[in-house]
């Protein structure tokens, strides 16, 4: 899936996220800035226990729900800017500079075949995970889905998430970068995918390749990868 199969999806999940970060105090680790994906949607969630943006899949509805008054708007129809405007006045927010065009039902379809694969595995990672780590984030400017892991030292980190391709690889990867960076630990061998050393680094696993195995293996062959990753700060 390239990212300009997906553009039009991906300009109105920016201006969701931007409008999501006017309407909250700032989270630790950009968490104003990210949206989740639950009930075939991407939503918001709820904020201060009033207002939920949110987009159906499945349908093209965009709903903004606040103080238990809803506005629908349908994405995939050319005035979707015009009546998207028109709400961001009506609650006093500044309207997001991203050219918001209507968004074809097949990118809904698209993403969201991705979408249900993409959460599904790194929601069943994450519940492998034990101590310090992030809700699951849909990240709008990638469109990937991600959790970091803190060491509970420095700014230690691994990142792992699942990109639905971008302008250097066309097709779905998972990585999983630990942060900062220890060239060291490519020394060791991985039971699935290569390190990655150029532009981004840490571990780069094609979809394909994973798709090879069923969710249980799957989710068994990222803690290792987890694993091996924490030897990035021996």
């Amino acid at each position: 899936m390239k990212p300009e199969e997906i553009k039009q999806l991906q300009n109105a999940c920016m201006a969701i996220s931007e409008l999501k970060s006017q309407l909250i105090e700032e989270i630790p680790h950009f968490g104003n800035q990210s949206l989740f994906f639950q009930n075939d949607e991407i939503t918001t969630g709820q904020l201060n226990n009033k207002t939920e943006i949110k987009i159906h899949l499945l349908t093209g509805q965009l709903l903004y729900f606040h103080n238990e008054e809803g506005h629908l708007i349908d994405i995939t129809k050319d005035n979707f800017s015009e009546k998207f405007s028109k709400i961001t006045s009506k609650y006093n927010l500044k309207i997001p500079e991203i050219q918001l065009d209507a968004v074809p039902h097949s990118q809904l379809s698209e993403f969201y075949s991705y979408a249900v694969i993409a959460k599904r595995t790194i929601e069943h990672f994450r519940m492998t995970l034990e101590g310090n780590y992030t809700l699951v984030h849909l990240w709008p400017h990638h469109f990937d889905f991600s959790v970091e892991w803190f060491t509970g030292k420095n700014d230690e980190r691994i990142g792992t998430g699942i990109s639905p391709g971008d302008e250097q690889y066309s097709e779905p990867y998972l990585y999983m970068n630990p942060y900062p960076f220890n060239p060291k630990v490519t020394e060791n061998n991985l039971p699935i995918g290569k390190w990655h050393t150029s532009s981004w680094k840490g571990i780069k696993v094609d979809r394909k390749d994973l798709g090879r195995y069923p969710q249980n293996e799957v989710t068994d062959l990222l803690h290792q990868l987890f694993l091996i990753s924490k030897k990035n700060f021996e």
